[in-house]
């Protein structure tokens, strides 16, 4: 009994290692999403590419349009709560100095109705530097859009960072 009891110790002993290893790897989306075989919701999909051409071309103006005028902002990389056309240009004026370029890894598209829609999923953004150095950030994203006017505009957009790459951030 003593020599099963011994090995089971020693089984869990080497074996800890490997297990908090595990658990300390974050995932990561590293693919490409396929654009949606759905008509309509290629539409839906196409706003992020929209949303993401002009944050390419640095147009603060032309990136704040294209959210509702009561439009609320949860960004990543900021803990402020945006509500205003005026705090969203704030944001905005801060972030795309890092000339962000974003890519959807994964996404799901729901229709809320006929004026209104989510795009939910992971997108990774890559991020340059005053130096020149680039980095890459992975969030979960939430867009919902509403129809107004015959025009899609972004109603209520949520980015947070990964929590796992988060915890194995202040791990190290």
């Amino acid at each position: 009994m003593k020599m099963k009891t011994s090995a089971l110790v020693l089984l869990v002993a080497l074996s800890a290692p490997f297990v908090q290893a595990a658990a300390t790897v974050p995932y990561v989306y590293s693919g490409v999403a396929e654009q949606p075989k759905n008509v309509q919701d290629r539409e839906i999909a196409g706003l992020f590419d929209r949303w993401n051409t002009a944050l390419k071309a640095g147009n603060v103006q032309a990136v704040v349009e294209l959210y509702a005028p009561d439009a609320m902002l949860q960004p990543t990389v900021s803990n402020q709560v945006r509500t205003t056309p005026a705090q969203i240009r704030d944001y905005f004026d801060h972030f795309l100095a890092l000339k962000p370029v974003g890519q959807i890894n994964y996404r799901e598209i729901h229709r809320l109705g006929s004026d209104v829609a989510m795009d939910s999923g992971v997108y990774t953004f890559t991020l340059t530097e005053a130096d020149g150095k680039t980095r890459q950030v992975q969030a979960r994203y939430t867009f919902v859009y509403e129809q107004l006017d015959g025009q899609w505009k972004i109603l209520n957009h949520h980015s947070s960072a990964m929590p796992e790459a988060q915890l194995a951030h202040v791990g190290n």
